[in-house]
C-alpha cells in the first residue's frame, strides 16, 4: 500500500467571498477520498462576510479537521507574500499546496500530488510557464521542510506578481528539481479581469494620479503621484521595439523577450511633490522639476515636454498594474542574479484567532 503523505492546501482570501462559495466545498468533496489532508483558509481581514459564510456552511468540515481557518483583522491591504507565508506557518501537511481561491483542483489531485512525491526525489510541482492561464501560475506544491529551509515567500515584495516565480527560483538554488503538472484538469480556474487582481492592493487606493510623457516610439515616461506626497518616474521600455529605429521599420525578427515592457536601469526617481493650481513641483534630493498645466489633462516642463494624465479608468488600471508588476520583478530578478535562498528573517507573522468558533 502506498503511504499517504498529508498535503496541505493553503488559501488566502481578501474579500473573494463568491469565488470561494464556488471552489472551496468543491475542492473538499473532490478530495475526500485521499484521506490524509487539510484545507487552510486564510481570512485577510475580509469584509464580504467570509467569516460568517465559513461558520454557518463549513463546520462540518472544520468539525471533522478537514478546514482550518485563520482569520486576522489587521492587515488594511492584501500582500501576496505576507499572506502566502502565514496561511504555509499554519499548516501541518508534509506537502504544502497553494490553491488560490478562484482555483478548482479536479479529483485525483491529491493522489496525483502523492504519487509524484513518493517517486520522485528532490522535487518541486508547478505550472508550465506557458501554460496560458496566469490565475493557475501561484499552484505551486513543495515539501514543507523546503518551504520553512527558504524562509516562504519574500516579503520585501508587497506588490502585485512574480512571487511565486521568486519562490521557484530559490527553490532551483536549493537544489529542487520543477515537475509541472500534466493534466489541465487540475488547472481549472474561474476567470476575471485585472481590476479584481488588484483592487484590494495598496498602490489602487494610494496612487492619486498618472500622467505619461512620450519619448520615442520605444519608451515613455511614466509619473506616478501618491496621495502621500510621494512621487515615483521613471522611462518604461517597450523591449522588440528598442532596435527597430522607428515605427516604420518593425519586422518579425528571431529574438524573444521574457518581458513586453521594461523599466529603465530597473531604477525609479522618487521624491516628493507639491501640488497648487500653478502646477505641480518635483522635489528630489538634487533637484527640482516643475511642471505647468496648459490645457485640462497636460502638463508641461521647462523644456516644452508635454506630459498626458492617464484618466481613463481602464489606462490608469493598466499603469498601476505595470508599477506593481515591475517592482516585484526587479526584487525577484535581483534575488536570482544575487543567488539569495533565503530571503527573511522573520515570515509569516500575525495576530490571528486559529480555528474560530
Amino acid at each position: 500500500m502506498t503511504k499517504k503523505l498529508k498535503i496541505s492546501f493553503c488559501t488566502v482570501c481578501m474579500n473573494r467571498l463568491e469565488h470561494l462559495k464556488k471552489t472551496l466545498p468543491k475542492n473538499i468533496e473532490d478530495t475526500m477520498t485521499y484521506g490524509n489532508f487539510e484545507f487552510v483558509v486564510l481570512d485577510y481581514n475580509s469584509k464580504d462576510g467570509l467569516e460568517e459564510w465559513i461558520m454557518a456552511e463549513m463546520s462540518q468540515y472544520r468539525a471533522a479537521g478537514l478546514l482550518i481557518y485563520v482569520k486576522t483583522r489587521f492587515p488594511e491591504y492584501f500582500l501576496r507574500s505576507h499572506s502566502k507565508n502565514v496561511a504555509a506557518k499554519h499548516a501541518t501537511g508534509d506537502i504544502i499546496c497553494n490553491v488560490d481561491a478562484d482555483n478548482y483542483i479536479g479529483e485525483g489531485f491529491a493522489d496525483y500530488i502523492n504519487r509524484e512525491f513518493m517517486e520522485h526525489q528532490h522535487i518541486y510541482l508547478t505550472v508550465p510557464r506557458d501554460f496560458g492561464k496566469k490565475d493557475c501560475y501561484g499552484r505551486i506544491c513543495v515539501l514543507r521542510d523546503d518551504f520553512m529551509a527558504i524562509t516562504g515567500y519574500d516579503e520585501d515584495m508587497t506588490d502585485y506578481g512574480f512571487e511565486d516565480f521568486d519562490l521557484v527560483n530559490r527553490l532551483e538554488l536549493l537544489g529542487r528539481k520543477a515537475r509541472y503538472f500534466s493534466n489541465s484538469q487540475f488547472l481549472q480556474v474561474l476567470n476575471h479581469d485585472d481590476v479584481t487582481r488588484i483592487e484590494n492592493e495598496h498602490n489602487i487606493h494610494s496612487i492619486n494620479q498618472i500622467y505619461l510623457r512620450y519619448i520615442n516610439h520605444y519608451s515613455s515616461e511614466l509619473l506616478y503621484l501618491f496621495k502621500t506626497g510621494v512621487f515615483y518616474m521613471g522611462i518604461v521600455v517597450i523591449n522588440r521595439l528598442v532596435n527597430s529605429k522607428s515605427v516604420y521599420n518593425v519586422f518579425i525578427e528571431n529574438r524573444k523577450f521574457s518581458y513586453q515592457f521594461s523599466l529603465q536601469n530597473n531604477c525609479w526617481v522618487k521624491g516628493s511633490y507639491i501640488k497648487s493650481d500653478d502646477g505641480i513641483v518635483l522635489k528630489t534630493c538634487n533637484k527640482q522639476i516643475s511642471l505647468t498645466p496648459i490645457s485640462t489633462g497636460k502638463m508641461q516642463n521647462r523644456r516644452g515636454e508635454i506630459f498626458y494624465e492617464c484618466s481613463e479608468p481602464e489606462d490608469f488600471q493598466t499603469r498601476v498594474m505595470f508599477f506593481s508588476q515591475i517592482n516585484n520583478r526587479i526584487k525577484m530578478e535581483k534575488n536570482k542574479e544575487q543567488k539569495i535562498i533565503r530571503v527573511n528573517t522573520i515570515f509569516g507573522e500575525i495576530n490571528s484567532i486559529k480555528n474560530r468558533a
